[in-house]
């Protein structure tokens, strides 16, 4: 009964996987305020699945590009947010592990090659033959310091292999410092006790975790679900939090519109509201000045 069950699910996510493939795919919605920031904003523009700019005191970080049409067999829902030719020149770019729907080679490869590219340990050798001149390998807790500003890498709970018979790689989420504000982008990763010790490492002014691919159960392990994604806000301590990883591409078994509908009760029924922004595809938010 049991193997019959686990053939049932696998066949299931098979036959759901196959219908991704016949998706449409519908134009974003951008309201082109990344194009009006200045050097004292800080600002985050939704793109899509993991992939954001952030304009973050007058720097242009692109995380995890994204910009294809497909990742092997899933179809992409809505067109990214801004388009890859519009975007501005870009100071960083920093990849958090090397899945085929994050580590992106078409997209990287139509991208500057004098960026710097800040990875986890075990990606160089994926970025650097795309002709980045300036890939950074961190391990946990690592530091890249530029002429003012930090990135940290972080961990996650996660896994980092490209495909099943890759080698193991390494993971994580990356805290970005610039005049004293913090960023923080998990990437890909389920909830862990991981983020207390972050939250009380770094006063994060953003948080950008993930809400999506958390069905069947099993794929709790390593993604986050809304809940997860709350509770991770509330140890993280941060000031605002912004959704990732989800309405791009149908990855797994929930509906596509559910982990914003969800989180955006859990966020109206806790008191949350004001200070989680669910941005839709193109949509920039723009953090008010602390008083």
């Amino acid at each position: 009964m049991i193997i019959r069950g686990r053939r049932y699910r696998v066949t299931r996510y098979a036959l759901h996987m196959m219908r991704t493939a016949f998706e449409q795919t519908r134009p974003a919605t951008p309201d082109h305020l990344y194009t009006q920031m200045d050097s004292d904003d800080l600002a985050v523009t939704f793109v899509g699945h993991a992939t954001l700019l952030l304009q973050w005191k007058g720097l242009n970080i692109l995380t995890d590009p994204n910009f294809v049409p497909r990742v092997v067999v899933p179809k992409r829902l809505v067109e990214p947010g801004i388009p890859i030719e519009q975007l501005p020149p870009l100071d960083l770019i920093v990849v958090s592990h090397a899945h085929l729907d994050h580590l992106v080679k078409p997209s990287l490869r139509k991208l500057g090659k004098d960026v710097p590219v800040v990875v986890p340990t075990g990606l160089a050798e994926l970025i650097t033959p795309l002709g980045f001149r300036r890939v950074y390998e961190l391990n946990w807790w690592d530091v890249y310091e530029e002429d003012g500003f930090k990135v940290i890498h972080v961990p996650a709970k996660h896994w980092g292999r490209r495909t099943p018979h890759d080698r193991e790689r390494g993971y994580g989420g990356f805290v970005i410092e610039r005049h004293g504000h913090h960023v923080y982008f998990a990437g890909d990763t389920a909830y862990f006790k991981g983020f207390l010790e972050i939250g009380r490492a770094f006063p994060i002014d953003l948080a950008l975790l993930p809400i999506g691919a958390y069905r069947p159960l099993s794929f709790r392990q390593v993604h986050c679900n809304p809940e997860d994604a709350l509770q991770a806000f509330e140890d993280l301590q941060a000031r605002y939090m912004v959704p990732i990883h989800w309405g791009t591409f149908r990855l797994t078994n929930e509906p596509i519109h559910e982990p914003t509908t969800w989180l955006a009760r859990l966020c109206s029924d806790n008191g949350f509201a004001d200070r989680v922004k669910i941005l839709q595809h193109g949509q920039t938010f723009v953090l008010p000045q602390e008083e």
